[in-house]
């Protein structure tokens, strides 16, 4: 991919109909250094070019690498966005309830109890050490 920041700055800035002065005033710079970034002579820090993408309202991957703000959503966010929307089973999980039944239903073995309180062996281990290092 390629960067087209300065290109980008100057198409994102003319969109918001903000002047170099006034992006500059909001982002706590000189107009300088807005004209700098625009023609390429210089290069913001990472902090400016976040800012500066909040001051836009466009996202940083807009700002740097181009492309329309409504179709910035790369293929990791999608799947992420998948991965934490709830499915029918967690819904019918949560909605009715059902991890209190879990809960209170009776401990029927071993592998019951260290699934439901597998932190217990936390303390027991820290108590050991502890109890084996005061000897």
């Amino acid at each position: 991919m390629k960067i087209i920041f300065a290109e980008q700055l100057v198409k994102c800035r003319k969109e918001k109909q903000l002047s170099q002065e006034e992006l500059a005033n909001q982002l706590f710079i000189s107009r300088q250094a807005i004209s700098k970034w625009e023609t390429g002579e210089a290069e913001p820090d990472l902090g400016k070019i976040e800012a500066a993408a909040k001051v836009l309202d466009v996202p940083v991957e807009v700002l740097l690498f181009g492309g329309d703000a409504s179709q910035s959503e790369s293929g990791f966010k999608k799947k992420i966005k998948g991965l934490l929307e709830e499915d029918e089973a967690d819904k019918d999980w949560h909605g009715n309830h059902r991890w209190r039944e879990w809960q209170y239903k009776p401990i029927n073995n071993g592998w019951e109890f260290l699934a439901r309180y597998y932190w217990v062996i936390f303390g027991f281990i820290g108590m050991l050490v502890w109890a084996l290092a005061r000897t």
